[in-house]
């Protein structure tokens, strides 16, 4: 499995040394500082944290590249409001955080489910799961 390059501050297989950024929509401020804990532990990187979906669009404004986003939102909440394609302007993987029965459509999308309870590992395999989907 890819592992973030922490020597060059750089996702898998890039050659470009930007620290990736994540975007985690989490109202549950707990919840949150755990995912963006994780994704710190894993190497240098920049979180961004929204508690609600209408804050996502003005932080994406000021980000020309998002590297994952993690979504406190239903698959079909996403598609409603036009994120998804908001998301992939910006590169951006996305995996949700919950409706799990979502899985395999948000799978065939190229997107990656974290169910909860979830670990360090669990997380980090969503992550780089996504990344070899959409390759």
């Amino acid at each position: 499995m890819p592992e973030i390059d922490t020597m060059n501050n750089a996702m898998p297989e890039t050659t470009n040394p930007v620290i990736p950024v994540f975007l985690v929509l989490e109202r549950d401020a707990l919840i949150a500082e755990d995912i963006m804990g994780s994704l710190a532990d894993m190497g240098p990187c920049r979180t961004i944290h929204v508690s609600d979906a209408s804050e996502i669009t003005p932080h994406l404004s000021a980000e020309p590249a998002v590297s994952a986003v993690f979504l406190e939102m239903r698959l079909t909440q996403v598609l409603e409001l036009g994120l998804d394609r908001r998301l992939a302007e910006h590169g951006a993987h996305v995996i949700l955080t919950i409706g799990e029965d979502d899985a395999d459509h948000a799978q065939a999308l190229g997107w990656g489910m974290l169910v909860r309870p979830f670990t360090d590992e669990m997380l980090r395999e969503a992550l780089m799961g996504t990344i070899e989907r959409r390759r």
